[in-house]
């Protein structure tokens, strides 16, 4: 090695000491070696000896020690305290909700309500810390294992599991109850996109497409068999959303999807199934089935009513056969109690929480990072979206629960995926991007 070698990589040593993340170290070397090669270079055709470019280029670049704070501030774990309010915001309303359900509204064989609700904030809290602090990346080298588990699960699911109000969305085996279908709606999309991503970007023909639609086909018989509609649309349309994301054809996306939905629609209708849509239709017809399809529509809109700007109160309210159902519509009992300003401020509190997870993308320059949060986002989005959308009493009721603030242990999961979309905010900075072309190391996104 030349004494300017030695030199120059004496500096990058010291200066790499002072930066915390380790996955950088060779990134900086190339970056800042190479700008002290050629101001070396350049000083050297001025007429410079080695021995005074290379003294010169040190000078330029400045104490090492001091270099290095600066390279740790831009690249060291960062933690996104807007959504982690917003995550707070939400979990004391979920807390709030559920202590008055208790308190003013169940019957006293419900108030474990209150206590199992805890128990599964408790339990995601802790998973997304977890995931929070987990290498994501890893999930990539077993993207392939995933699908082909949670795939397998849903097709032995009729098997092993009975049927629940005519879904069979749990896997029971050994005293064990998993929420089989939510768990797939969240982590199949997520698996898919982590084997297609390289594939679609890279190389967009036949055999790809293919691919990745017959990845999303399997689950989705599966999602069919169980009769699970809601989540099956879910999951459709969060993978089809992603394929147009990934490979940038949307007006492609847009038309193969209207194509073959169509198709589908034909079919369920030459088959009869269109019975299952009626409960779509109810919200055209509510005076003509007020007591039936029509009830939990209508009574929502009555409480809307009745709320008034500051609501209703936990303890005059609810003398109505509605109260029964207010653990699945979280909305409308917020609405309820405190009024319509509540309901307005959680509208606008949604609308900045799935915004702020979108403003993530552009800073992650992760390619596989980017998909975790564009695919989560995406689900949290037509979950929140149409949750709110139920709270009007104007759309079909489907049982799409709201969030963080519904009660069930879906709440688990979906702590879970905020950590792992955390924990890829959180690593943003400390991602080598040595295979990235044309990204200034020094000119990270803060």
């Amino acid at each position: 090695m030349t004494n300017r070698h030695e030199r120059i990589q004496h500096y990058l040593d010291h200066m790499c000491v002072q930066v915390k993340a380790r996955e950088v170290h060779n990134d900086l070397r190339d970056e800042l070696g190479n700008h002290m090669e050629e101001m070396i270079l350049d000083k050297e055709q001025e007429g410079y000896t080695e021995e005074e470019a290379i003294v010169y280029a040190i000078e330029q670049m400045g104490d090492p020690t001091v270099v290095g704070k600066s390279m740790h501030r831009l690249h060291r774990h960062r933690m996104h305290w807007a959504l982690l309010t917003g995550l707070a915001s939400l979990l004391i309303i979920s807390l709030l909700l559920m202590w008055i359900f208790t308190t003013n509204i169940a019957v006293k064989t419900s108030q474990f309500f209150y206590i199992s609700h805890v128990i599964y904030t408790i339990f995601g809290l802790v998973l997304m810390v977890i995931l929070m602090y987990f290498d994501y990346r890893k999930w990539k080298r077993n993207a392939w294992w995933i699908y082909i588990l949670l795939t397998g699960l849903l097709w032995i699911n009729p098997l092993v599991s009975p049927v629940n109000y005519g879904v069979q969305r749990f896997w029971s085996i050994l005293g064990l109850t998993i929420d089989l279908t939510t768990i797939s709606m969240w982590v199949l999309p997520l698996a898919i996109g982590s084997i297609m991503l390289d594939k679609l970007r890279t190389k967009f023909d036949v055999q790809s497409v293919s691919t990745y639609i017959l990845l999303v086909a399997l689950p989705s018989f599966s999602l069919f068999q169980a009769s699970d509609w809601v989540r099956l649309f879910l999951f459709g349309t969060a993978t089809v959303i992603m394929f147009a994301w990934i490979t940038r054809k949307w007006i492609f996306t847009f038309i193969g999807t209207t194509i073959m939905g169509s198709v589908i629609l034909f079919q369920l209708f030459l088959t009869g199934e269109y019975r299952r849509f009626e409960r779509l239709s109810v919200v055209l017809n509510l005076q003509n089935d007020p007591l039936g399809n029509g009830y939990n529509n209508q009574t929502i809109m009555n409480i809307l009513h009745s709320a008034g700007w500051w609501g209703n109160g936990s303890d005059t309210s609810f003398d109505h056969h509605f109260k029964g159902y207010y653990l699945d519509y979280p909305g409308v009992m917020l609405i309820d109690v405190f009024g319509w300003l509540a309901g307005i401020l959680l509208l606008l509190g949604i609308v900045w929480f799935l915004a702020s997870m979108l403003r993530m993308l552009p800073r992650v320059l992760d390619e596989f990072g980017r998909m975790i949060v564009f695919s989560i986002t995406v689900m949290f989005s037509l979950q929140m979206l149409y949750s709110l959308a139920m709270t009007t009493g104007k759309v079909p009721i489907v049982s799409v629960t709201f969030p963080f603030i519904g009660f069930g242990s879906h709440v688990i999961l979906e702590y879970a995926m905020m950590g792992l979309l955390l924990g890829v905010y959180r690593r943003k900075d400390t991602i080598s991007l040595r295979s990235k072309q044309g990204e200034p190391i020094t000119t990270m996104s803060k």
